[in-house]
């Protein structure tokens, strides 16, 4: 009897290590999946920083103009210098930041919103439609 309880024992010490060996291996493999994510979010965030410090040239290399308010895209003058081709940061520099956008970043297409509500009855507006951060088409904002 005795040796039957021992031999219970070594048997549940034996699937004990099993287990706990099968642990230590499935904890090797997430951390390795981490590793290789923390890889590639590395990698991502350089390349974000680059293409920032990119652009804060391309900004710094624009000409000198007044600062750009949340009201200077109500300036019909501002509008008539917007032109295809220019990229998205010329466009907020010379009209400020738009009030809303609509698309995403990452398709390289979106379109930045210029709007105002006048009164109860209508509402000022005016777009400008971007393709891998360029200017593509502009619609003058128009009371509606």
């Amino acid at each position: 009897m005795r040796r039957l309880g021992i031999l219970a024992a070594i048997m549940i010490s034996a699937t004990a290590a099993a287990a706990d060996d099968s642990r230590v291996i499935k904890l090797e493999q997430d951390v390795r999946n981490l590793e290789r994510q923390v890889g590639e979010l590395s990698r991502q965030l350089a390349a974000v920083q680059q293409d920032t410090h990119s652009a804060g040239q391309r900004l710094t290399s624009l000409p000198a103009t007044p600062a750009a308010t949340s009201s200077s895209w109500l300036d019909a003058a501002r509008w008539k210098q917007v032109r295809k081709g220019m990229t998205e940061f010329e466009v907020i520099t010379l009209l400020g930041p738009p009030t809303s956008m609509r698309g995403a970043a990452d398709s390289g297409n979106r379109t930045l919103l210029y709007a105002m509500e006048i009164g109860s009855a209508g509402f000022l507006s005016g777009s400008v439609e971007l393709s891998q951060q360029h200017v593509v088409a502009v619609q003058i904002p128009t009371l509606r």
